[in-house]
């Protein structure tokens, strides 16, 4: 899996003083946790750079047309499959639930992912910006 980076300690010495609040409004505003935002931002301004990321496709453990659970009861997830493991990885397509402008919707945490035929499907809710969701 990724190596994680733990951007508070990049930005502490070369960003504004109110970086730390600017990042938790805008993830606010998409709907996102501070670490998605900072992800996302930073994977989207590399892409922009043309700068490749390699493996950029999340695949799920799928067995009999189910999702591999791990202990925990969470599926089996990774960017780097792993022939050895029993069932087939299969791309994990992420999908709105509607149309989304971000002038006009919020996008939601995602549902749960589902077997969907032969494709594994993530769902991200998208509802009106003039709704209330806590």
């Amino acid at each position: 899996m990724d190596d994680p980076v733990n951007f508070e300690q990049l930005v502490q010495f070369r960003a504004p003083a109110n970086l730390s609040e600017a990042i938790d409004t805008a993830a606010k505003q998409r709907c996102q946790s501070r670490s998605e935002f900072i992800r996302q931002t930073v994977i989207e301004r590399l892409r922009k750079e043309g700068i490749s990321l390699g493996a950029e496709t999340q695949y799920a453990l799928v067995s009999d047309g189910q999702l591999v659970q791990a202990p925990g009861c969470d599926p089996i997830l990774t960017f780097k499959p792993d022939v050895e493991k029993r069932g087939e990885w299969v791309p994990i397509e992420n999908v709105d639930s509607h149309p989304f402008d971000p002038a006009q919707h919020w996008r939601l945490k995602p549902e749960a992912l589902r077997v969907d035929g032969a494709r594994v499907v993530r769902v991200y809710p998208v509802v009106a910006k003039s709704q209330e969701h806590a």
